[in-house]
């Protein structure tokens, strides 16, 4: 944010008037008669961070402290422009000279643990954003980015706590609604997923993430038709969303209208043609309505892209197994997806069915 300085009514009227290249040439017209006056130093600083030249805003806030040093003001601003140009360890060093000087200063330590977290040093980060809590209980926002770590981690239960602490201050905060219905849904509690992004909905009907999100959750606590209505909201706002083209077609697979679930699947298929999950369901819907030489046409397409992945990936020697490990038991190779597939149960004796299943 800028900081709106007294030395000129006309700059402050201009940053008012969002009129931002104006009030820098008037600060390099103060500039000009004075390359150290620290208020112009200053607000051209932060004005060309706002607009979008972090890069060319550093010298001037350098400037500035070079004639005041240690300004805390001065140096959250430049620890924060240091943070929008990914320069986090910078950032993080510059965010400790405020907190030395201002202890208690909270967006100081909230952002610090920010930074921490883009580097991956989440267990520093935890530990400042519990130092901030305890300066400001009651800040949503430090709640919630210490519950989006607990979530990245895959710790959704520790993470759903802060969301509900976060929703007992404010039970209607939108960011926060939304967050707990992701967490929600990642340990497949659509129920309670569901809740929160219809709030989140009722208080704004144009949240279409939010929108997406309650389609998803509707989709698996078995309202197929409802899901769908949340689906043509998003795709009416963005005819090429993918997923929701997607889950379209998967919702209309479990109403057993195949036509309507090949039509959403070709639609996907448009936008991003070689989308594994859409050439897949538009097999099954295929299969159902026994078009079969479609439907072992597209499941070949996927079996050799799995084979130049596995090829790809049995070359690949600095994987993480752990993670493959899991990877490997939600996502199954092709064939076992086949044979395990209700869709395909009834033709699998079908001699064009058994003749491609032999060639996996």
């Amino acid at each position: 944010m800028i900081r709106i300085n007294n030395f000129s009514k006309k700059i402050h009227t201009l940053i008012l008037e969002n009129k931002f290249e104006l009030a820098i040439k008037i600060c390099d017209k103060i500039l000009k008669i004075n390359r150290k006056d620290f208020y112009a130093n200053i607000t051209k600083a932060n004005l060309l961070a706002e607009i979008g030249f972090h890069k060319k805003s550093l010298s001037y806030y350098y400037k500035a402290l070079k004639i005041t040093p240690n300004d805390p003001s001065v140096l959250f601003d430049l620890a924060t422009t240091l943070y929008d140009l990914d320069k986090y360890d910078e950032a993080i060093q510059t965010f400790d000279k405020v907190i030395k000087i201002q202890p208690k200063n909270v967006d100081a330590i909230c952002n610090k643990a920010n930074a921490l977290v883009a580097i991956g040093k989440h267990k520093q980060a935890m530990s400042n954003y519990d130092k901030a809590l305890k300066i400001s209980p009651n800040d949503i926002i430090i709640l919630n980015n210490k519950a989006i770590v607990f979530a990245g981690k895959s710790k959704h239960k520790e993470a759903i706590k802060c969301f509900d602490a976060a929703l007992k201050i404010n039970p209607v905060d939108l960011d926060t609604l939304c967050n707990k219905g992701n967490s929600l849904a990642e340990l497949e509690d659509f129920k309670n997923a569901t809740t929160c992004f219809e709030s989140a909905l009722e208080i704004d009907s144009k949240d279409y993430d939010a929108c997406f999100r309650l389609g998803v959750a509707y989709a698996n606590t078995n309202r197929p038709k409802e899901a769908i209505l949340c689906f043509n909201k998003v795709l009416k706002k963005d005819p090429k969303h993918t997923d929701a083209l997607i889950n379209k077609g998967i919702a209309y697979i479990t109403l057993k209208q195949y036509k309507h679930s090949v039509s959403s699947f070709e639609k996907a298929l448009m936008v991003d043609k070689m989308n594994i999950d859409a050439m897949y369901h538009k097999s099954q819907s295929l299969a159902e309505i026994g078009k079969h030489k479609q439907a072992i046409s597209l499941l070949r397409k996927i079996a050799k892209k799995e084979k130049i992945h596995d090829h790809d990936h049995d070359h690949d020697h600095e994987h993480d197994h752990e993670h493959d490990h899991e990877h490997e038991k939600k996502h199954l190779p092709i064939k076992e997806k086949i044979l395990q597939d209700v869709h395909f149960a009834k033709v699998l004796n079908e001699k064009i069915y058994q003749s491609f299943i032999q060639t996996l």
